[in-house]
């Protein structure tokens, strides 16, 4: 078919109809390419005719692609390209890149490169460039450059994973276009709710060698699939949704003893699409390492499980990105019983997975419905920048794997999905001690504010403050950012915070008078707040941690904390000795970093000192745990305390800080600090009643759900955040001097 000139019947003549190109070429064997391609087709169309490049696509392949009569359909690219240089040349042309994987090496950018003499005669003569979709296989620094100047040219960019938009930035990140079919949105709260009935245990594993060799499970791995699907009641089925993988998925089915729904013909890409849509809408449980697989089904209402022999972070990636965390396993070192039982507790967190899909999807309409303006013109999305319009939230501090309740309240928010701002981490210091590149990433962060300052971005600075340090360092960069014109939002951290404002009432004062708004963690926090900037300008609100699986209940008491005086470990040694002879089943588990290590005896009985671990290996460690420990001295809202409420594991801690407003009414055990004889009796009776112990868990997990999950108190961050962006503060801040690193 060749494209039409002539403008479409009732089309004003004077405004002939934009021409959209598009590539609709993809892995033909592949439903998930199908998958990822049809959205962004069918939402292009509503703005246009749609120029479509799908090469020698096999039978069935542009059904799959639900393609229109009035779409005009290329086999060859070098058409495909000269019809779309014909069209920009009159100016009538935009186009969009194709969603999907990017392979960051030499020979993948063949395509980007290929593409730039037309990408920039579109927006030469005034048309929309929109990359959609897309995520980094790899990430290589000279591709990445390499891809810059198509990048620079993208009138509106959405990246498919976080790790991804970080990465090669112009753009945010959105859920993967996969995630926008499936089952309607009554049909979704019903499978929430358990309301519906399925029956099956799905199972699909890649054979293609497109990255590398594909090891096949072996014996041990088999025996614990067949035993989760044993245990969960269902029945094992083994699909094919890439036709590569036909072989495997037969040789899967004989071994499991399972049903196979394959692909043995490639071709009737709808049809095959169809047959296993209604295989996963019996599904309860589908395990894959293939991404679009565990896609398709989550979206027709089952558990997705990343059932992987290797490492490879894409499964996690792209749902750490709608707010589902931990649903990738790697099976490689797992024995039968191991692998049984964690496919087990994976399957329980269905409801809470399903919950995350509505998110997603509000989040896919929104770049819908960007698209929809950009095409048309409208002004509402920003086309001369490739900028999202979205404000953005700086946090000042650091974000990753590093020990410290700030730092992960930053992490969290970083991975959680806002509806209305982006956030990002402006690295503020290094390690503990590392003083040359705790100066270089303070610099750094001072350029960086005055670039922000001039852009026209909307932002918020959030200042996260404990003391000491803390003040001196983000104090004077939030200081800095309020002097160039950008509100600032102040978050007090410091479990000392009250005695380090009587030490320096003048410095807090400065910085805290600074600020649009002050956010508390603590009475005592926002009282002190409060009388140097009004209790209209200060609200309490804790911190917050997504929702995690049930705990498993293991008779084991985990302490996660730096070992040190504060935390009370000297405390728990003594109650510890107390209760153990008692219950000599039970283990205490202590992971942390040992800053006072004469403190404790490393040879505790019955006492684990696992030293520092990673913040993954803590939550690990939570989700085995039936008793979670904090004797703290000081606190302001330990993180700790939050995501043990968030397993339902019974928690253990003291009277101090923002911890009573959590655990009292019964929502755990409540004892005064540093008194040894309470500790040992909450100790005692939790260890030694587990119907006691179950009921506080119970109610403190609904309690963490009501007031402490991240649905519940971002939405409220969010709103102090944006407050602030309708007006900027009337009296700018004393110059202060830049502070010299210690």
């Amino acid at each position: 078919m060749s494209a039409a000139q002539a403008p479409a019947e009732g089309t004003d003549a004077t405004e002939p109809r934009r021409q959209i190109f598009a590539v609709g070429r993809g892995q033909y064997e592949n439903i998930g390419d199908v998958l990822l391609r049809r959205p962004l087709l069918d939402w292009a169309r509503e703005n246009g005719r749609l120029h479509v490049y799908v090469g020698h696509s096999p039978a069935g392949y542009d059904d799959g692609l639900r393609l229109h009569p009035d779409d005009v359909v290329y086999r060859s690219f070098v058409s495909w390209y000269r019809a779309l240089l014909a069209e920009a040349a009159r100016g009538n042309a935009d186009t969009l890149y194709k969603p999907g994987e990017l392979q960051l090496t030499l020979i993948g950018m063949k395509e980007h490169l290929a593409m730039l003499p037309a990408v920039a005669l579109v927006r030469a003569r005034g048309g929309r460039v929109a990359r959609i979709g897309a995520g980094a296989r790899n990430f290589a620094p000279l591709p990445r450059a390499l891809m810059w100047p198509s990048n620079a040219l993208s009138s509106y960019t959405r990246w498919r994973d976080d790790r991804t938009a970080d990465y090669l930035g112009f753009g945010p990140s959105m859920p993967d276009l996969g995630f926008s079919d499936g089952l309607d949105a009554d049909a979704l709260a019903a499978a929430r709710a358990g309301g519906d009935t399925r029956d099956l245990f799905v199972v699909s594993l890649r054979d293609d060698t497109e990255v590398a060799q594909r090891p096949y499970p072996d014996a041990a791995w088999m025996r614990g699939v067949r035993g989760a699907a044993d245990a969960l009641g269902l029945r094992l089925v083994v699909v094919t949704q890439v036709s590569v993988d036909e072989e495997r998925s037969q040789r899967l089915g004989r071994d499991l003893d399972a049903e196979v729904v394959g692909w043995p013909v490639l071709g009737a890409h709808d049809a095959h699409e169809a047959r296993l849509r209604a295989v996963y809408r019996r599904t309860r449980v589908a395990a894959s390492d293939r991404l679009h697989a565990i896609i398709a089904a989550f979206t027709e209402g089952a558990m997705p499980i990343g059932l992987q022999l290797d490492d490879a972070d894409k499964i996690s990636r792209h749902f750490d990105t709608i707010g589902l965390s931990g649903i990738a396993l790697n099976t490689r070192d797992l024995d039968a019983e191991q692998l049984r039982d964690r496919l087990v507790e994976l399957a329980g967190r269905r409801g809470e997975a399903l919950g995350t899909l509505e998110g997603a999807r509000a989040r896919l309409a929104a770049v819908r419905s960007d698209l929809g303006r950009l095409l048309r013109r409208d002004e509402v999305v920003p086309v001369a920048a490739p900028a999202s319009a979205r404000p953005v939230v700086h946090h000042l501090g650091r974000a990753g794997d590093i020990p410290g309740g700030m730092t992960q309240v930053v992490n969290a928010y970083l991975s959680w999905p806002f509806d209305r701002v982006d956030n990002t981490v402006l690295v503020t210091r290094g390690d503990p001690g590392d003083h040359p590149t705790a100066l270089f990433r303070f610099l750094a962060a001072r350029r960086t504010l005055h670039r922000l300052g001039r852009s026209d971005r909307p932002a918020v600075v959030v200042a996260h403050l404990s003391e000491r340090g803390s003040f001196v360092r983000e104090g004077h960069l939030a200081l800095l950012a309020a002097r160039l014109g950008m509100p600032v939002v102040v978050h007090l951290h410091g479990s000392e915070f009250a005695a380090y404002e009587k030490r320096s009432p003048r410095r807090v004062a400065r910085v805290l008078q600074a600020a649009s708004h002050v956010i508390a963690l603590s009475e005592e926090s926002r009282a002190i707040a409060a009388r140097h900037v009004g209790s209209s300008a200060v609200t309490m609100l804790p911190n917050a941690v997504p929702a995690g699986a049930p705990t498993r209940g293991a008779p084991a008491v985990v302490f996660g904390g730096v070992v040190s005086h504060r935390k009370g470990i000297d405390v728990l040694d003594r109650a510890w000795r107390r209760v153990h002879e008692r219950f000599p089943e039970w283990e205490l588990i202590v992971a942390g970093p040992i800053r006072e290590g004469e403190l404790v005896d490393a040879a505790l009985p019955g006492a684990t000192f696992l030293g520092s671990v990673p913040h993954d290996r803590l939550l690990d460690l939570l989700g085995e745990a039936a008793i979670a420990v904090l004797p703290s001295r000081d606190e302001a809202m330990p993180m700790f305390v939050l995501e043990a409420l968030a397993r339902s594991v019974c928690v253990i801690s003291t009277e101090v800080g923002g911890i009573p407003a959590v655990l009292d009414d019964e929502r755990g055990f409540l004892v005064p600090p540093g008194d040894v004889d309470a500790l040992a009796d909450a100790l005692a009776q939790a260890m030694g009643d587990a119907a006691e112990r179950e009921r506080r868990a119970r109610r403190g997990a609904e309690g963490f759900t009501a007031a402490f999950s991240a649905g519940a108190v971002y939405p409220r961050a969010e709103d102090i955040w944006l407050t602030p962006l309708g007006s900027r503060r009337l009296a700018e801040p004393p110059e202060t001097p830049a502070p010299v690193l210690a």
